[in-house]
């Protein structure tokens, strides 16, 4: 399947969060408030709790003293079960305290941590305004990224992410793809919208990890009819962005709106049951499985997910009935996510639309294939002869991370996490921008 836009997968020894917290609630767009954060990056624990696997200088959980090592086992007396219930337990505004019981080699102790306010970003080239959008009465963190300094209505991107509950405001990780898309974008003239999820980071609304992907793409609707009514936007020049997931919302998007244009990328462009089958016997073969394991994992695979995505069936139930399934049924969504893009017929948008499509594909993915991409384009082209171009970038993962090879990529986040982030393929902004620039009038590259 598709992976969280942090690496998830069923092999992966650790999940990178970086922990954020949502604050109080807010009545209206403007006093939607910042989120405290603590300041350290954690996995899920061997029996329960968390343990710290970074700890980022002169955030609160350095101060406090904490050490990578820690075992968080309780949060204000509550134990801890793993990092979603952790996280769940930490929400409340920047400035509050909170009491951490941990474990440190053989010694347990208390801590107290007290929460800071998110940084905001900085870049002398592009201006980043902190506003809100509402979705089903809640609001939702959006990050509104414009040339400094340039006067004018401009052409815009929606970046629509991946899959997964993973936040889009990370200012104190410069390496973070997204933030560095809406920044290299901007830089050539353009106006970016990064959308925060549900419940994530500042963003109110029910938990990220119970939304279902119909409430998640109309979220994208509302962000790009926001986008367009920007003072800053040339509502006929906007144009939307998808990443590994994203790559299923934006064709369905464009056929509700005036999208000027789509550029997708590390996505999907088969049946979901046919891509599924296909990424997992990939990352079978690249983990080293005989072919008769791969082919055995194949058909407890094929039966396991025909239940729970086609069939429906209640998954805990499913689990009991068949307890050999658990590995095969393991999501960064709910299951009600699945069931409803499992039923897409995914050329069928892509085939009905007349704007420019680029999609992009790094060799080094473990997660797409490239066939899928020239699928894309040859759709497009079939319908509209020229209106589609594949670009592949070599030597580029699915986190638009530079790798040696789909096998170096997938043994990278099979990795305990930890240590500084990886650094961004600034190729893909290139390809991008390249892109983009022979459909608008782009400034030139500008620093920051």
């Amino acid at each position: 399947m598709l992976t969280a836009r942090r690496p998830v997968c069923r092999t992966a020894a650790a999940v990178l969060i970086l922990v954020t917290l949502l604050c109080a609630v807010a009545s209206a767009r403007e006093t939607l408030p910042r989120r405290g954060i603590l300041g350290a990056s954690l996995a899920n624990a061997e029996g329960g709790g968390v343990t710290v696997t970074a700890v980022l200088p002169s955030l609160p959980a350095a101060v406090a003293g904490l050490l990578a090592g820690d075992v968080v086992k309780s949060l204000d007396g509550a134990p801890v079960a793993d990092v979603p219930d952790f996280l769940k337990k930490l929400r409340r505004p920047a400035g509050q305290p909170v009491a951490l019981r941990i474990v440190r080699g053989k010694d347990a102790m208390n801590v107290r941590v007290v929460l800071a306010e998110a940084p905001k970003e900085h870049d002398s080239a592009v201006d980043t305004a902190y506003d809100a959008v509402d979705v089903d009465h809640s609001l939702r963190r959006t990050l509104v990224t414009t040339p400094h300094g340039v006067a004018g209505k401009h052409p815009a991107v929606l970046i629509v992410g991946g899959i997964g509950c993973y936040s889009v405001d990370v200012a104190s990780n410069p390496e973070d793809a997204y933030l560095r898309l809406a920044h290299d974008l901007s830089k050539r003239g353009f106006v970016t919208m990064r959308l925060e999820k549900s419940g994530v980071g500042d963003s109110q609304g029910p938990p990220c990890s119970t939304v279902d992907y119909v409430t998640e793409a109309a979220s994208y609707t509302v962000a790009f009819d926001a986008l367009l009514a920007d003072p800053h936007v040339d509502p006929a020049h906007v144009y939307v962005f998808g990443h590994s997931i994203g790559s299923v919302i934006a064709p369905r998007l464009a056929l509700q709106k005036p999208v000027a244009g789509i550029v997708v990328a590390e996505g999907v462009g088969r049946d979901w049951f046919e891509y599924e089958l296909i990424n997992s016997r990939r990352q079978e073969e690249l983990s080293g499985g005989t072919p008769a394991e791969v082919d055995a994992d194949m058909l407890l695979k094929e039966n396991c997910m025909h239940r729970l995505l086609v069939e429906k069936q209640d998954r805990d139930a499913l689990l009991r009935a068949t307890p050999e399934c658990k590995d095969y049924v393991q999501y960064p969504a709910p299951p009600a996510y699945f069931q409803q893009i499992v039923a897409f017929n995914m050329a069928e948008p892509w085939s009905k639309l007349s704007i420019p499509v680029l999609a992009v594909y790094g060799s080094a993915d473990f997660v797409t294939d490239e066939a899928d991409h020239k699928r894309i384009v040859d759709v497009v082209n079939g319908a509209h002869p020229g209106r589609a171009k594949l670009t592949v970038i070599d030597g580029m993962d699915h986190y638009l991370i530079p790798a040696a090879s789909q096998r170096a990529s997938l043994e990278r986040v099979q990795q305990p996490a930890g240590g500084a982030p990886p650094k961004y393929d600034e190729r893909f902004s290139a390809a991008i921008a390249s892109w983009l620039c022979e459909h608008e009038r782009c400034t030139a590259p500008r620093s920051g």
